[in-house]
């Protein structure tokens, strides 16, 4: 089942010695890993180097987002829970209005830097990271209200960006 799937690492350690097999691919994958910068975003993997080799730290978490629609669906969510407006935009599908639009409009606030970056692939890196676990904390109470699969989602995206607030890496996959 295709979907959005979450990583979140911190203590990230540069290991430039890390062994690489014929094709330049780290070969200890279960230790080390390489994070992928999304051209589409700039900025968001700030704290973290493009295509370098880092040996993980022992504090991590991963959890499944949801269906590509389902995480774009709560995403729209988190956008509504922090206050942005409802607001009509021109999507690949044409037509559409949502208060994540709302977010995209406003171009900064709570939540921006995961509203506006990919459904799919890249790097968060701990800069931004740590601005969005204050986010997280801020507004966890109003979070708690809405309950449900929000919550819990909630619970999960702050666990990873409190995690990788401490120089690591959330990695959208």
């Amino acid at each position: 089942m295709m979907g959005l799937d979450i990583s979140a690492y911190s203590k990230l350690v540069e290991a430039p010695d890390a062994e690489r097999d014929d094709d330049g691919e780290i070969v200890d994958y279960d230790n080390i890993r390489e994070f992928y910068d999304n051209p589409d975003f700039p900025g968001r993997i700030e704290g973290i180097k493009p295509k370098t080799a880092y040996r993980l730290g022992d504090d991590a978490t991963g959890f499944r987002a949801g269906s590509y629609g389902g995480y774009n669906n709560w995403r729209n969510e988190l956008a509504q829970m922090a206050g942005y407006p409802l607001t009509k935009y021109t999507s690949h599908c044409g037509d559409a209005e949502g208060y994540d639009g709302g977010a995209w409009a406003a171009g900064s606030g709570p939540f921006y830097e995961q509203i506006q970056f990919s459904d799919c692939d890249g790097t968060i890196g701990p800069v931004v990271s740590a601005k969005l676990a204050k986010d997280y904390a801020d507004h966890a109470a109003k979070a708690e209200q809405v309950g449900g699969r929000f919550w819990d989602l909630y619970q999960e995206w702050q666990q990873a960006f409190t995690i990788a607030a401490d120089n690591g890496a959330v990695v959208f996959h």
